[in-house]
């Protein structure tokens, strides 16, 4: 008698295709929200530390260049300028990310220092991210600014 020998089946079926893929989409959902937010965290912290060292830039070229140097920020359009006020020009712009926006509180809309870098009007500021505000503090004398995250 013989035998009807049948092929083996290399191969996988219909429903385990769409269980995997099923598992695939449901880590995949998971993913892409975490990846956003270390996006948000990631441009805040740059934005911030953008910020720090243009603070630090006026500072120093007030201490070693001349004291005309002022950084000029503008809370319509959500930026700063740091202006050469004795060449009358600009020296850079920096603008916030999208959806970030500013208000000034007691600080005044320019910052100068002195020529021993020292501030010359401290004050107040808030920066507004979409997830987060930050209170930024311009403190009196040598120090650059405090960020406080509420």
């Amino acid at each position: 008698m013989r035998k009807h020998h049948q092929p083996e089946r290399n191969g996988y079926t219909f429903t385990e295709m769409v269980i995997v893929l099923l598992c695939w989409s449901i880590l995949l959902s998971c993913f892409i929200p975490l990846q956003y937010r270390t996006y948000q965290k990631l441009e805040a912290d740059l934005t911030l530390q953008q910020l720090k060292e243009d603070l630090l830039l006026t500072q120093h070229l007030s201490m070693n260049d001349h004291v005309y140097y002022t950084l000029n920020f503008d809370q319509e359009s959500g930026g700063y300028v740091l202006y050469d006020t004795k060449e009358r020009k600009p020296i850079f712009t920096r603008n916030l990310p999208e959806q970030w926006a500013m208000r000034l509180t007691t600080l005044q809309p320019t910052v100068r220092f002195n020529q021993k870098g020292i501030i010359q009007k401290a004050g107040t500021m808030y920066l507004y991210a979409p997830n987060k505000t930050y209170k930024i503090v311009f403190p009196f004398g040598s120090s650059r600014l405090r960020i406080e995250e509420i």
